[in-house]
This record gives structure tokens, sequence and C-alpha cells, in this order.
């Protein structure tokens, strides 16, 4: 009996002195710093405003807020405008559409130059912005899209950047949109007119912004 005793407190010993060897995983803090560094930007003008691509190369998904300042020959505001998108995912692409300046009329105001900016903090969700699929159809005066949810869960929160492209590659118009497949396998359809100044586009591609 007292051998079992003397073996049984041998091996509790080692499990404890094994324990206590053995390395704790460091958890590593969010920076924000280098998390900014870790974002690419590319700008486009198109006829109605700006659209801003971010590329974001951090291992983490990332909250993004971004400003927007349109501005005319005198370096003077003509409008501010401020975005944000509480899930880009991990090596994932996102995208921002800022408005150009409009008049009374609802018509683009001239601007001379515009000033954007961007800060990173970490995220609170989890992004299923992959796992939505979506297909498009152009035809002669519109353009049809089908959603489908295969994240596997119902949803809160699905966004979506349009931009429309012509033979040249060139970006002519963008729209952004609220899809509504929220429950897991759904289906969400829809149509964009194209406007009487806008020729039949020769392509279209679809950026899931965020979906959480």
């Amino acid at each position: 009996m007292k051998k079992v005793t003397h073996l049984l407190v041998s091996i509790l010993c080692l499990t404890m002195a094994f324990t206590i060897m053995m390395p704790t995983a460091k958890v590593q803090a969010f920076n924000k710093t280098t998390a900014k560094k870790n974002i690419t930007v590319s700008y486009k003008k198109l006829p109605t405003g700006i659209l801003v691509t971010y590329k974001n190369k951090n291992k983490t998904a990332v909250k993004l807020s971004a400003t927007m300042k349109f501005l005319d020959a005198d370096k003077a505001e003509l409008s501010k405008e401020k975005q944000e998108n509480l899930c880009l995912g991990a090596n994932s692409i996102a995208t921002f559409f800022f408005a150009a300046p409009r008049d009374e009329y609802g018509n683009c105001v001239n601007y001379s130059s515009y000033k954007s900016s961007f800060s990173v903090a970490q995220s609170k969700y989890k992004t299923y912005a992959k796992k939505i699929a979506i297909s498009s159809e152009l035809d002669k005066v519109e353009a049809k899209f089908a959603a489908v949810n295969n994240s596997g869960r119902k949803l809160s929160h699905i966004h979506s950047t349009i931009v429309f492209y012509n033979s040249a590659g060139t970006p002519i118009r963008c729209f952004t949109k609220e899809l509504s497949c929220f429950n897991k396998n759904s289906i969400y359809q829809f149509v964009i007119s194209y406007p009487d100044d806008m020729a039949k586009p020769s392509k279209v591609k679809v950026y899931i912004d965020w979906a959480y």
C-alpha cells in the first residue's frame, strides 16, 4: 500500500513540475500603429465621388474608420464625411465610396482636391464576408444580382459596394447596397438600373465590405 501511495505522490510531483515548466502562450496585444501600417489604400476618382479600397494585411480583423474631405482651389472644405467598417477581415479587401459634394439641387459640385485619413482599432466582431456569394448579370438598361448567405449562421449586417467599369477597365459608377440575406442559406435578389448618363458597363465587381 505504501509503495502505491509513494508512486501516486511521485506521479503527482512530476505532473506539477511538467506543468510549471510548460511555457505559457503569450497573447499578442493589438498594436494600432503596426496594424495601420498593414493596411494598403488605393483611390479611384469617379464622376460622382471617390472610391477608396482598403486591403487588410493583418492576421486579425480590424475596425476601420475613415474620413474624406473635398476641397476647393483655396483649400477650403466643401464637404466632409466619415465612414466606419466595424469588421474588415484579415487578409481581406473592403471599400468606402465617398460621394462628391452636391449643391441644393443634387448636382455634383466641382472640387479641386480631396484629403483622406483613416485609423484602425481592434474589431469586436468576426467577419463572414467571404461566405457571402454573389452573382451578377449585365443587361442593356440594368444589372441583376443575387446574393447567398453561405456562412452557416444568421447574420445581422451585410454591406456591399458595387462598381461598374467600362471596356477600358475604368470605374464609371459606384453604388452601395445593404444585403438582407441574413438567414443562413437565404437568397437576396436586387436590380440596379443604369442612370441616364451612364452607358451599359462592360464589367461589374461587387465587394462584400462586411458581414457579421
